[in-house]
């Protein structure tokens, strides 16, 4: 394990846990004590978390074995705590955790695709799995719990190339023919 991969899998463990504190945080308060989905994102970003600080332990470097300090913890803990106190409802809390997730999902493609180890990559490629359901399940609970505009639907096949739109016809395929 090179000094680059260390670098990211400390900040993929950090996200990790900024996102798990969040969720513990949300899922704490008496407006989204009953909301599943708290529980999963906790359960997925540690998951994240355990096999990141699991591949930099078996570092045989001790400088690399480092965990992350109390104070970040700590911080992290308050910081998502005090966030979690002003959410006003269910769906605002929901979608204040919306963009760190997808900051993880994010380092967790990048992690994975970098890493060189078959067993880690297995590892985040599971957690990967996990988190875009998760993410498409925070969406649809933001999406649908909210008075925001509902996403337009796809019309009739008969009216699909109307309105400025390009007609597809029998002969577009997903590759290019030579």
């Amino acid at each position: 394990m090179n000094d680059p991969e260390v670098a990211r899998l400390r900040r993929l463990r950090l996200a990790a846990l900024w996102v798990r504190a969040l969720a513990n945080a949300h899922g704490a308060t008496r407006t989204a004590a009953e909301e599943p989905l708290f529980s999963r994102m906790a359960c997925a970003t540690w998951r994240i978390a355990r096999a990141a600080s699991g591949r930099l332990r078996a570092h045989p470097y001790s400088r690399y074995q480092k965990d992350p300090s109390v104070m970040i913890l700590g911080a992290y803990g308050a910081l998502a705590w005090l966030l979690a106190v002003f959410g006003r409802n269910r769906v605002r809390a929901l979608g204040r955790c919306t963009a760190p997730l997808g900051q993880l999902a994010r380092q967790l493609d990048d992690a994975r695709a970098l890493t060189w180890t078959p067993d880690l990559s297995d590892t985040l490629g599971r957690s990967q799995v996990e988190l875009r359901t998760l993410m498409q399940a925070l969406a649809f609970e933001t999406r649908s719990g909210s008075d925001v505009e509902r996403l337009p639907t796809r019309g009739s096949p008969a009216t699909e190339g109307r309105h400025g739109e390009v007609p597809a016809f029998e002969g577009d395929w997903p590759y290019l023919a030579f």
